[in-house]
């Protein structure tokens, strides 16, 4: 359970807070203390604040991963699930290579006819 709280807290500090901290530095840099105040105005802050800094926290998560691999971009767990539903898998199946290998057969016998056509032509 710890352990999945640290994780979670891990890829949330390196996903939005590490952009949202770098957003507001890099407003910080290029606009002094009124750019940030004109972002904290607008819509949705927090999420300005993070497009901004993304660059600078992708850069600085690369980083961080060439010191130690998977810091900078933690591994996200999935869970998978399969499910099967083909009740009639088996007849279906049986039923589709039937239709395939006679669809073959046709096109087997309409490519003998052009072949056998072709050599008589040549042959007069």
């Amino acid at each position: 359970m710890a352990k999945d709280q640290f994780r979670d807290f891990h890829l949330f500090a390196m996903e939005s807070a590490l952009p949202f901290g770098m957003g507001i530095i890099n407003n910080a840099k290029s606009g002094g203390f009124q750019k940030i105040i004109d972002v904290l105005k607008s819509k949705d802050p927090f999420s300005q604040f993070q497009d901004d800094g993304e660059t600078s926290a992708k850069t600085l998560r690369d980083k961080i991963d060439q010191l130690i691999p998977g810091l900078g971009h933690p591994v996200v767990s999935v869970d998978v699930t399969v499910e099967e539903n083909y009740p009639n898998y088996e007849s279906n199946n049986h039923d589709s290579l039937v239709a395939t290998l006679n669809r073959i057969d046709s096109d087997l016998d309409k490519l003998r006819r052009i072949i056998t056509n072709d050599s008589l032509k040549k042959d007069d």
